[in-house]
């Protein structure tokens, strides 16, 4: 951990955050499952949109994610549907994740945007979520 927290307020503090973050989820017993054998997602192509996702979120920039977020989860919950444990299971770590070294209006950005993030997501799959 980092002496002075510092903001999610460059592409290089974003990539270290999410690079944490999915570290923890695939560390989890609940969400590896999902992200590796459910999702099939490999890191190698994943972190690249997701650190240009935060990005366009958190910095503005236009030039990256050009992805369809909600259309991708609603069809991975066709597959496999999500549970509101998945969605909150997710928000504590992303949570938690920007807690342990990030501090700052871009960090309390993050964190309200995954909470909507999830929110929204639970909503389309219909499952209500305690935040």
């Amino acid at each position: 951990m980092q002496s002075t927290p510092r903001d999610l307020d460059s592409p290089e503090a974003i990539a270290e955050m999410l690079d944490a973050f999915y570290r923890k989820v695939l560390a989890d017993d609940r969400l590896r499952p999902l992200f590796l054998d459910v999702a099939e997602i490999d890191l190698r192509t994943h972190l690249p949109c997701i650190r240009a996702y935060w990005c366009k979120l958190l910095l503005g920039e236009r030039d990256g994610y050009r992805r369809n977020m909600v259309a991708r989860h609603l069809a991975l919950h066709a597959r496999h549907p999500l549970q509101i444990d998945d969605f909150e299971r997710w928000l504590k770590l992303f949570r938690e994740t920007v807690n342990e070294d990030f501090a700052g209006p871009s960090a309390d950005r993050a964190k309200t945007l995954a909470t909507r993030i999830a929110g929204n997501l639970v909503q389309l799959t219909r499952s209500p979520i305690n935040t």
